[in-house]
């Protein structure tokens, strides 16, 4: 059996990965995150590595798909870093609930 913290990894990647296909639709959605990223850091709410971490794949946005690939990477420097998101607010509140509506059906 999974335990509580491998399926938050688990959702939190595939949650990821569908933020990642909407920026490669809307490229011009990173600048949310970028602002994200800076206000947090800035609020001292992240840790210096956390935002070190995340302004360098922030920093991949003129390859989307390299940036997306990053993000959607299945390690544990991922798995600790997509815990301190600054992607979050990219998906529409309608975007959210159908993931998680997906999510729910999957056995």
């Amino acid at each position: 059996m999974r335990s509580t913290a491998n399926i938050i990894d688990a959702h939190l990647l595939a949650i990821h990965c569908r933020i990642g296909e909407k920026l490669i639709q809307h490229p011009e959605l990173v600048s949310l995150a970028e602002q994200k990223l800076e206000s947090r850091f800035k609020a001292g709410m992240i840790y210096r590595s956390v935002y070190l971490n995340w302004w360098a794949i922030i920093e991949m946005k003129d390859d989307m798909s390299m940036l997306v690939a990053q993000m959607c990477e299945d390690s544990e420097k991922m798995n600790k870093l997509r815990r301190h998101s600054p992607f979050t607010g990219i998906l529409t509140a309608q975007e959210r609930e159908a993931f998680f509506n997906d999510l729910e059906s999957k056995p």
